[in-house]
């Protein structure tokens, strides 16, 4: 049965799989950008705009245990993944839409990237049974040379329900929600230093990506930019074709 509308047959009918592209930026993936933009945020690269299908399929994979989804979603973050990763390791500013990432050059030649998913909180593990977002890094990763996906976070305490908070509640709500799962292991991979890309699967107001990146960096890692497979309709204008 079609993740998205329900129609018998493969995880994504073709009409399904046919609409969520055209949900996606026409030049590929771009730089977004919440308004207000929160300090501490870095540059984040979004393939499509979280509505229609692309909105369907991510709610039915995370919230509606459609796993069989991972693959359809990853085919979605890896355009972007594979921009970062490219810019990383050759230092050459890409063009990302209607902006440009050069300032991913800085680290070139830094080796193979790091990607580390946003972790999974306590709550929705035991209501998922699993870590949805870190299976589907994992799965962009293996369509893109160069990155190893590195789960090296854990959630702590329990956060209130983002969805019913405004921007400032929740960038309050997830300060100090998450740790690094090993600080000494982090250590003693040499991570220190590498690029790091952050994966996240929607941009909402960017709170969970700047908590992301300080507990990184206060593990001496270095935040190059976040890839999402969408931005919320409400911050990121639809594509145009």
């Amino acid at each position: 049965m079609c993740g998205a509308c329900g129609r018998p047959g493969g995880s994504v009918c073709p009409p399904c799989r046919e609409g969520a592209w055209g949900w996606c930026y026409p030049a590929g993936p771009r730089l977004v950008s919440p308004d207000p933009r929160p300090p501490g945020l870095p540059p984040v690269l979004a393939t499509a705009v979280n509505d229609g299908v692309v909105r369907r399929l991510l709610h039915a994979y995370k919230d509606e245990g459609r796993r069989d989804l991972r693959p359809a979603l990853a085919e979605l973050l890896a355009p972007g993944l594979a921009l970062a990763v490219r810019s990383l390791r050759t230092g050459v500013a890409r063009e990302a839409g209607s902006g440009r990432i050069g300032a991913l050059g800085e680290l070139a030649g830094m080796g193979e990237v790091t990607v580390v998913p946003v972790p999974t909180s306590a709550a929705a593990r035991r209501r998922r049974g699993d870590r949805p977002l870190e299976a589907l890094a994992a799965a962009a990763c293996r369509q893109v040379p160069g990155c190893t996906s590195r789960p090296l976070l854990a959630t702590r305490g329990v956060p209130a329900d983002q969805a019913t908070l405004g921007d400032r509640a929740r960038a309050l709500n997830l300060r100090g929600s998450m740790r690094p799962r090993d600080r000494d292991r982090v250590k003693a991979r040499g991570l220190g230093g590498t690029p790091v890309v952050v994966v996240d699967d929607l941009l909402t107001t960017g709170a969970t990506l700047v908590e992301t990146t300080r507990v990184l960096q206060e593990c001496g890692l270095e935040v190059a930019c976040a890839v999402v497979v969408a931005a919320t309709a409400r911050r990121a204008a639809p594509p145009t074709r």
